[in-house]
C-alpha cells in the first residue's frame, strides 16, 4: 500500500478505448468489516433470533457486499453516462459507504450535466428493483436468503431517492443544476 491507502487497483475496460483505474481503499475494506460485524453480532440477531450463528455471518457479509458494490455501480452508472457524452472517466476509488470519480472537468452542456448527475441514482433505483424481484422469487420459508436481498432491495431503493434529493453536494443538487442552467441558458 502506497501513502494513498489504496489495497487493490485494477483497470476497467469501458469500449474499446476507454480504461477506468478501479481502487478500492482501505476505508472500504474497514466499513466492510464493520458493517458485517455490526449486522452479525448486533442487528441482526436482535430482529432475527433463532437463526444458526453462521447464517447472521453469512447474511451480513452477503448485504455489506451487495450494499458495496452498489457503490461502484452507482459510479459506473456517472462514468458510463459521461463516457457516452465524449467525457473522460480517470479512476474510480471505492472508500467505503462512499466512491468518488475523477471525471474531466471543463464545460458541459446542460443535458449531459442532468444525464450524468442522473444515472447514479437510477442505478441505486435499478439494484433496488433487481433486488426486489430476486426477494419475490425466493422460497418464503428462508428467511436468511429473503433478508439477504431484501435489505439492499430497501438500502438501494433508500439511496437512490435520497441522492436525488435537490441538495448539493447529491446527484439531485447537480441535476437541479443542469435544469437551472438548461431553462435560462446559464
Amino acid at each position: 500500500m502506497k501513502g494513498d491507502g489504496v489495497v487493490w487497483r485494477c483497470w476497467l475496460r469501458l469500449g474499446a478505448d476507454h480504461r477506468i483505474e478501479l481502487n478500492l481503499h482501505v476505508l472500504g475494506i474497514l466499513t466492510l468489516l464493520g458493517v458485517t460485524w455490526l449486522l452479525a453480532l448486533g442487528f441482526l440477531p436482535q430482529v432475527f433470533p433463532g437463526w444458526p450463528a453462521g447464517a447472521y455471518w453469512l447474511v451480513a457479509c452477503s448485504v455489506a457486499l451487495t450494499d458495496s458494490l452498489a457503490g461502484l455501480v452507482h459510479e459506473l452508472g456517472h462514468a458510463v453516462v459521461a463516457v457516452a457524452r465524449g467525457r473522460r472517466v480517470y479512476r474510480i476509488t471505492l472508500y467505503g459507504l462512499a466512491a468518488a470519480a475523477r471525471r474531466s472537468s471543463g464545460p458541459a452542456r446542460p443535458r449531459d450535466q442532468f444525464a450524468i448527475a442522473l444515472a447514479g441514482p437510477v442505478s441505486h433505483l435499478t439494484m433496488a428493483c433487481a433486488l426486489l424481484c430476486a426477494w419475490q422469487l425466493l422460497p418464503i420459508d428462508n428467511e436468511p436468503l429473503r433478508v439477504a436481498a431484501g435489505f439492499p432491495a430497501v438500502s438501494n431503493f433508500v439511496a437512490g431517492l435520497l441522492n436525488l434529493l435537490p441538495i448539493s453536494p447529491l446527484d439531485g443538487g447537480r441535476v437541479t443544476r443542469a435544469i437551472v442552467a438548461g431553462v435560462f441558458r446559464v
